[in-house]
């Protein structure tokens, strides 16, 4: 499952707020990020109407968590910035009266939530923590050894 760019942002903003302790100007986390300011006002605008975020006017303003980093949790985050989660579109499906595969598929859908209600932000936003990447176990590509010369 890949989440969405909007829940990538949040996600993203909701750690740096954690990280930080304080608030961050949306300007400034954009030009951080290298992330569309635009983008970024739409998501920031969500995360506060769902109570993880509120915003401060003005010349010092900006986004600042609304309640500890340790009472939100990842699960409940891609919940709220996630809209129609689903793996499959059951619903136009010609074997949807017939098939076991809908109940396989949202019962991956409730473990893959579960694992993200297990960790808060502030579990998830710690520094010097090695980042997880799965795109340095592929396997490389391999090179011709046969120069053009040859």
């Amino acid at each position: 499952m890949q989440l969405t760019q909007h829940t990538d942002f949040g996600l993203r903003l909701l750690i740096v707020l954690a990280r930080d302790g304080g608030s961050i100007s949306l300007p400034t986390f954009s030009a951080q990020q290298g992330l569309s300011y635009h983008h970024v006002a739409k998501v920031a605008q969500a995360l506060v109407s769902a109570g993880f975020a509120v915003s401060h006017r003005g010349r010092s303003g900006g986004i600042a968590l609304a309640r500890p980093a340790a009472q939100i949790t990842v699960g409940e985050v891609v919940r709220t910035l996630e809209k129609g989660m689903r793996l499959a579109d059951c619903a136009t499906c010609a074997l949807r009266t017939d098939c076991a595969l809908s109940g396989v598929l949202a019962e991956a859908l409730e473990a893959f939530l579960a694992v993200l209600d297990r960790y808060t932000l502030a579990a998830v936003s710690r520094e010097g923590v090695p980042a997880f990447a799965p795109w340095a176990m592929l396997p490389q590509p391999i090179s011709c050894a046969v120069s053009e010369a040859s």
